[in-house]
């Protein structure tokens, strides 16, 4: 069987309670798919880059004991690991992030990638212009590998002030992609105003053909190819957003992996994860 290779930021998620209190999430929503296609036994590789510190060792050590390969995870030594801060009680654009990263670009040992491999990559470090040449450079040389390119075009609120600074790095990522897979939201930061269908037809199809939208809310995923869309309706699920957004692209690559190809069955796959006890259970 093949491997999925994952590349994104890694940060360490903290929640401010309304008690006084406070919870920890490694990672987004790369990180948990990652971490929840590992648990469920698929060959796992994450790549990114971590502090030589406390923080960056309890990341990279809870990816570990997910059974995803973090060997190519670059532990830089000038710098300091991210760690996000948010509240309950404020909206997600007030949220604070401590960092230091190094000048210089994110510097992993590449994995090896081989046909009908499948290579996920998005977040904010897609489009960071320090680290966006090197994960272009990784995911071009995987489409020359005949490897599955899946971009996930999302950020956090805060890191992209004004859209139309980043939409060259963003069409050069849905350039380099096989497959689009997005939540309702991200594709309304990517085009505010615009319905999904109107956003795949208008700004995704001309760069890449297959797109899969998640609308947890509306309880359906719809899959885009060229001309043509398939629907599948979910059932309600008591996991939140972001459970159910890992759990669908974990969903997705893992049929992917499996050499699965039609928009229904990827779809179906997507919908079984993320109703999964897994995703309802990661952290």
């Amino acid at each position: 069987m093949n491997k999925v290779i994952f590349i994104g930021e890694l940060t360490l998620n903290v929640s401010l309670q309304p008690d006084g209190n406070a919870t920890t999430r490694v990672g987004d929503r790369a990180v948990g798919a990652a971490m929840l296609d590992g648990r469920m036994g698929v060959e796992t590789l994450f790549v990114g880059e971590a502090g030589a510190d406390a923080v960056g060792d309890h990341i990279v050590s809870q990816l570990s004991s997910a059974k995803v390969d973090t060997a190519s995870i670059d532990r830089f030594t000038e710098g300091a690991t991210p760690v996000r801060i948010t509240s309950d009680q404020s909206a997600p654009d007030k949220s604070v992030t401590h960092t230091s990263y190094p000048a210089e670009p994110v510097n992993p040992v590449w994995p090896r990638i081989n046909e009908g491999d499948v290579v996920v990559f998005g977040s904010y470090m897609a489009l960071d212009k320090r680290n966006h040449p090197r994960v272009i450079e990784l995911v071009s040389h995987a489409r020359a590998r005949k490897a599955h390119v899946v971009y996930l075009p999302y950020f956090e609120p805060g890191q992209v002030t004004r859209i139309t600074r980043v939409m060259p790095e963003v069409f050069e990522s849905l350039e380099a992609a096989t497959l689009v897979v997005a939540t309702v939201d991200d594709l309304a930061a990517l085009y505010p105003g615009v319905a999904p269908d109107a956003a795949f037809r208008d700004h995704i199809k001309f760069h890449c053909p297959r797109c899969l939208v998640l609308d947890r809310a509306g309880l359906k995923m719809r899959f885009f190819d060229g001309d043509e869309s398939w629907t599948l309706d979910c059932h309600p699920t008591e996991g939140n957003d972001f459970d159910w957004t890992v759990g669908a692209i974990a969903g997705v690559t893992r049929a992917l992996v499996e050499g699965v190809r039609d928009p229904d069955d990827i779809m179906a796959k997507a919908n079984e994860t993320a109703h999964s006890n897994l995703a309802d259970s990661l952290k």
